[in-house]
């Protein structure tokens, strides 16, 4: 479980990915930045959230 504080939050930025590093335990992210990526997309579906890191990971 991560224990983020609230000042940790990226404001703005929901996140229901609960196997994400960033992923606090109140819905929201909780990086320092995210990246979106996937420049050419023209749907939702097409673009995904670089920043994403198992909660595992030692990666930052």
């Amino acid at each position: 479980m991560n224990n983020f504080s609230n000042s940790d939050k990226l404001n703005g930025v929901a996140c229901d990915v609960v196997n994400c590093k960033f992923h606090g335990t109140d819905n929201y992210c909780h990086a320092n930045k995210i990246v979106v990526e996937s420049s050419n997309a023209v749907r939702k579906a097409e673009t995904f959230c670089g920043t994403f890191t198992p909660k595992n990971s030692a990666q930052m």
